[in-house]
């Protein structure tokens, strides 16, 4: 999954569609001095459009993995390289502009929707474009139109693949930047051996958003992950000098508290409840949460508390249940 938006690329996409609206207003001054009134209204239309987005962009971020006016920038061009009329003076044929495409929606959009806009738009142009063009000049143009398609859908692939394996290697977790379950259970195994040689005690707070699901299926990915992304900041602020914060799984975070007792992990956690029930907003109600504190029992082992800290979340009771219930063969 991929990042919100880092301020360079928001300084890029908004400098593409700065670009985009000064061509279409180049355009429309171009074709007014040569006469083709009729080729006029579309880029004297999009132009603002175009420019306002740019602007916007530039003076403001987003937490969501893409750009949100990008859907509305790239409607805004496939209407005009599918509509446009040509002209005799100039760059007159549009459907070879449209080649482009795919590179620009495979920059602004994820990989799926990049791919139903660029196909959309493959369509239109064999409907309204290419249909005086003889069977081989279309079969050339498609043939260009997927070659490029396909490359910047391997590029797209291939950096998602890369942000993976970065993630593994760094420990990361893409969408809280918090450390991730992989490296969860390495830490956990050295903090239990220096806990067993120290004689120190060590404790856990296991941080259940039940509403996560519910806001991905009601709201969408990207709320679920702004969602997400909030209370683990909120998280992070409240923990100590010495504490570590992870991401167990798609709904469930976990504090690792070094040389902390069950006490120690009670007031932190009626700490940490009261500031996530004030401080966190859910668009479907009061916040649903459970916090469930543990502590390192004398002589347990990494892998037993690993098993204990799974079948303490409450959202997999459910499945620990059929489990057992389920006939045996």
């Amino acid at each position: 999954m991929r990042r919100a938006f880092s301020q360079q690329q928001r300084r890029v996409t908004a400098s593409l569609y700065l670009v985009l609206g000064l061509g279409m207003g180049l355009l429309a001054t171009q074709v007014y001095l040569s006469g083709y009134y009729q080729a006029i209204l579309l880029p004297a239309l999009l132009t603002p459009v175009l420019l306002g987005l740019g602007l916007l962009r530039w003076q403001t971020s987003s937490h969501l993995p893409y750009d949100p006016a990008a859907v509305t920038a790239l409607i805004c061009l496939a209407v005009f390289l599918l509509i446009q009329p040509e002209t005799l003076s100039g760059f007159t044929h549009w459907h070879f502009a449209g080649l482009f495409y795919p590179l620009i929606a495979f920059y602004l959009l994820p990989n799926t929707a990049s791919l139903a806009l660029s196909l959309l738009l493959l369509s239109g142009l064999l409907v309204l474009r290419l249909d005086s063009l003889g069977l081989a000049d279309q079969l050339i143009f498609c043939l260009q139109y997927l070659l490029l398609l396909t490359s910047a859908w391997l590029y797209g692939l291939s950096s998602r693949l890369k942000t993976r394996k970065l993630e593994k290697l760094t420990g990361q977790d893409a969408v809280t930047g918090l450390l991730n379950a992989e490296h969860l259970q390495s830490r956990l195994h050295a903090e239990v051996a220096r806990s067993r040689a120290t004689q120190r005690p060590l404790a856990l707070l296991l941080i259940e958003l039940h509403q996560f699901p519910l806001v991905r299926e009601e709201l969408g990915q990207a709320s679920a992950d702004a969602f997400l992304q909030e209370t683990s900041q909120l998280t992070l602020n409240t923990c100590r000098t010495g504490d570590e914060a992870f991401r167990l799984d798609e709904l469930t975070l976990l504090l690792l508290l070094p040389n902390t007792t069950i006490n120690g992990a009670l007031v932190l956690r009626e700490r940490l409840y009261h500031r996530l029930l004030h401080e966190v907003i859910c668009e479907l109600g009061p916040l649903d949460t459970t916090i469930t504190p543990l502590v390192l029992q004398p002589g347990e082992k990494s892998e037993a508390l690993w098993q204990r800290i799974g079948d303490s979340c409450y959202h997999t009771l459910s499945e620990r249940v059929d489990d057992q219930l389920a006939p045996t063969p």
